[in-house]
Formats: structure tokens, C-alpha cells, sequence
């Protein structure tokens, strides 16, 4: 009886941790840059798309963003930036 349920355990652990893996890291959309950057500047372009420039020492970028960000973020503001497809991703 033990050792069904060791072997169980050991079949759901393995199951389980497959999972995970093929989740975290064969489905995972490549992260083209990121980093933290300073949001020096946001502004809203006449056709509605979002803009925002960031800057991290010499450099700095534009980069569109969504709705969603354009609102929750003020200037100036640090955080860490992901960058796919030269559109912001995420920037908290």
C-alpha cells in the first residue's frame, strides 16, 4: 500500500512539474529588451495611439503603448519596462 502511494506521489509531482515548465517556458513570448528606464515624456498622437518616451542614461527610446499604461503611468517615472514588438508590454 506504501508504496502505491509513494509511486503516485512521485507520478503526480513529476505530471505536475512538466506542466509547469512547458507553461513558463515553451509558451513564453520573447522579451525583445527590458530594463529599468525613466518615462520622460507621454503624449497622445492625432490618429489616438499612445506614445511615451523613455530614457536610460544616453539612450532613449519612444515606444507605443496601451490605453491602459498611457493612463496609469505619470512623468517622470522609474520602472522596470518590457519591450515586444516595439510596443510597451509592461512598465511597473
Amino acid at each position: 500500500m506504501g508504496y502505491i502511494v509513494v509511486s503516485l506521489t512521485l507520478i503526480l509531482l513529476v505530471w505536475f512539474t512538466f506542466q509547469r515548465v512547458r507553461q513558463s517556458f515553451l509558451f513564453r513570448q520573447p522579451v525583445e529588451k527590458s530594463g529599468y528606464y525613466l518615462l520622460v515624456k507621454k503624449y497622445e498622437d492625432p490618429s489616438g495611439k499612445y506614445f511615451g518616451v523613455f530614457q536610460q542614461g544616453e539612450e532613449e527610446i519612444i515606444l507605443e503603448m496601451s490605453a491602459n499604461i498611457y493612463i496609469k503611468v505619470q512623468v517622470p517615472m522609474r520602472g522596470y519596462l518590457e519591450i515586444i514588438n516595439a510596443r510597451v508590454e509592461s512598465f511597473e
